[in-house]
């Protein structure tokens, strides 16, 4: 009797182990980038152009539409639906034009955004038609995919692409780089994350702004599925000012 009852007090300690060793497993949580802070606007699809500040208010337009934040980023506001994209914000004083086409050069070079369409005096809060208004910032042209700072240096997007079969006249998209050019040479800023990107933005501190498109990257075939009306338009912001 005393052997069976050794036997069951053993068989009880067995099985306790077995589950104690059994755990529930949490989704692992995504470590926050020491360089960078990830914002998204829901639906948006594609982060077009980027103006103002995230300590204050900051604006940005997406596939056919404006949003402002004023809480960094935690919540937007559509102001306004342009019907089409608007790839450049150009601000004069108080005053931000959005520039609704690109403009080229003869060689067929993308010289940036122009030809303003709306303005808005409140930071991208409310808009206006602009020939009502202004004519004065009608020729003036908006770079888009780079940026230069107060002292000089300058970030460019360097776009990848691979063609879809030797010889081919299509590509595939491939993720983007963000490259730093000063008096020391060229650089390729650290930017870990897989993205088309669109533009560049920088504020008063010198922070970097990266619009780019929600599109989902896919390493098997090094390319984008892009886009739909339910992927966000992301904006990447420098945590610190860039040297």
């Amino acid at each position: 009797m005393k052997k069976v009852f050794l036997f069951v007090v053993a068989l009880i300690t067995v099985l306790s182990c077995v589950q104690n060793d059994t755990q529930v497993v949490s989704p692992a949580v995504t470590a926050e980038d020491p360089d960078w802070i990830k914002l998204e606007i829901p639906t948006g699809r594609e982060a077009y152009a980027i103006a103002g500040d995230i300590d204050k208010t900051l604006l940005v337009t997406t596939w056919t539409k404006a949003y402002f934040s004023t809480d960094r980023g935690k919540t937007w506001k559509e102001s306004k639906d342009f019907q089409g994209r608007i790839p450049g914000l150009l601000v004069r004083n108080d005053t931000t034009f959005a520039l609704h086409t690109n403009k080229f050069n003869q060689q067929g070079v993308l010289l940036g955004a122009w030809d303003a369409l709306y303005f808005s005096a409140d930071y991208g809060k409310t808009w206006q038609y602009y020939l009502q208004h202004y004519k004065q910032y009608l020729d003036d042209i908006k770079p888009i995919g780079w940026v230069q700072s107060g002292t000089g240096t300058v970030y460019t997007i360097q776009s990848h692409s691979t063609p879809t079969a030797p010889g081919s006249t299509t590509a595939y998209v491939n993720p983007s780089e963000i490259k730093k050019q000063d008096a020391s040479g060229e650089y390729t800023v650290r930017f870990p994350f897989n993205h088309q990107l669109i533009n560049l933005h920088l504020d008063s501190q010198n922070r970097l702004y990266v619009a780019a498109s929600g599109g989902i990257y896919q390493a098997e075939k090094n390319n984008f599925y892009c886009c739909t009306d339910t992927m966000p338009a992301v904006i990447y912001v420098s945590k610190r000012p860039l040297p």
